[in-house]
């Protein structure tokens, strides 16, 4: 979180949730983001920690699932933005999934660590993004189950687990928005189910405690073969850790969650034909779609008279995707042939197009987090940089007009 936004968030935060809210959410972020992540881990703990990155991982764990990817990717940060003139990329390496024995999982958020004390990055990050990823989650266990438990499980001492799991994985995102819920944590079943296959058995998918309803329909729509359980504060004791490669997301793993969710959803690995249950979503195409943030705390349009203006010149109509359930945000986009909106989670759903136009609208920093998912799924992309207005943007209306007009005749 950029810490120059805070006072024009936590007055939004106030007039939307009160005083109450603020007031819990400002003590989160004093504790794991000041004093736990930017103290404690950055200044102190980085260094000293012992990581098995993903190459480490495959070269010496026990593989079971193993699947080629060729070819790199751009970074999910600023760096990675293709309007860069050298945009930042890496190289993800093939997908795989690994058996950890033994191993301990910090709630509420990962990481996985391994009886020596080593983290194990694939339980919370990319590689670009394990340094970070890795702080992140340690300073939210930190706070929840304690400095001294948190550390002896670093340091290869171990403590005393609240909870055991014979066969398990980790799909609790860091941050519980419908992005890192829906291109982190249900891609992981792809392999997952490559993996049961394999071995006839499934491992248990630990997702948060107190999920949203989106958390619940979304996996209900994938329909995993395996049991699914709750995992929050707390030290759990794993005798096997099944770690799948964290989602970059790679083409394969856009294309596999558009498929799962959309109504000709494949069977499972091992499934017999026909016997997976449709989701019966109308995805007949015509949609143009304007993903609204109303609901958000930051990055909404500041001039939205003039922007719509634009919209109704276009007849593209607007959506708030949170007052949406997945099923129908799922089937919308699937219809969509022309997505515009600020960047921000409802942009995820592009993920669900077919041959689609992207808008992005920025309001000053660019991110490649749905530049790359449009690049991924081969959907047309374009952007356009605002002006920041305070944590909103006002959008160059002007400058949008042509970019639709460019693209529809495209």
């Amino acid at each position: 979180m950029e810490l120059g936004n805070l006072p024009g968030r936590a007055l939004r935060k106030y007039r939307t949730d009160g005083g109450r809210e603020l007031l819990r959410e400002a003590r989160t972020l004093l504790l794991e983001d000041v004093l736990l992540y930017r103290l404690g881990y950055r200044r102190y703990l980085e260094g000293r920690i012992d990581a098995i990155s993903r190459s480490e991982l495959r070269a010496e764990g026990d593989c079971v699932v193993s699947e080629p990817h060729e070819g790199s990717m751009r970074i999910k940060a600023a760096g990675g933005f293709r309007g860069r003139p050298t945009p930042e990329r890496y190289d993800p390496g093939g997908r795989f999934v690994c058996e950890v024995p033994d191993a301990t999982l910090l709630g509420p958020t990962g990481p996985g660590v391994t009886t020596e004390g080593r983290v194990v990055v694939d339980t919370v990050a990319t590689p670009p993004l394990g340094p970070r990823r890795t702080g992140v989650t340690l300073a939210k266990s930190m706070r929840a189950n304690g400095l001294g438990r948190t550390l002896g499980v670093l340091s290869g001492g171990g403590t005393t687990p609240d909870r055991r799991f014979e066969l398990a994985t980790l799909a609790v995102p860091p941050w519980l928005n419908y992005y890192h819920w829906t291109m982190e944590c249900l891609p992981r079943i792809r392999l997952l189910e490559r993996y049961g296959a394999e071995t006839g058995r499934y491992p248990t998918l630990l997702v948060p405690p107190d999920p949203p309803g989106w958390v619940a329909e979304s996996l209900s729509m994938v329909d995993y073969g395996g049991d699914v359980a709750r995992f929050g504060d707390g030290v759990a004791a794993v005798e096997t850790l099944v770690v799948p490669t964290f989602p970059d997301p790679t083409p394969a793993e856009c294309e596999w969650l558009r498929d799962r969710m959309r109504p000709s959803k494949p069977a499972r690995v091992g499934q017999k034909a026909g016997s997976a249950r449709a989701n019966a979503i109308d995805t007949d195409g015509g949609e143009r779609v304007y993903v609204a943030r109303g609901d958000a705390t930051v990055r909404r349009v500041a001039n939205r008279d003039e922007l719509q203006g634009v919209l109704d010149r276009y007849d593209i109509d607007t959506y708030l995707p949170g007052e949406l359930s997945v099923r129908e945000q799922v089937a919308l986009f699937s219809r969509a042939d022309l997505v515009v909106g600020p960047h921000g989670a409802g942009l995820t759903n592009i993920v669900f197009g077919e041959d689609l136009a992207v808008i992005e609208l920025f309001g000053g920093k660019q991110i490649a987090t749905f530049d790359r998912l449009a690049a991924a799924l081969g959907h047309t992309y374009a952007y356009l940089e605002g002006e920041g207005v305070g944590v909103d943007i006002r959008v160059d209306t002007d400058a949008l007009d042509r970019t639709i007009a460019r693209i529809l005749e495209e």
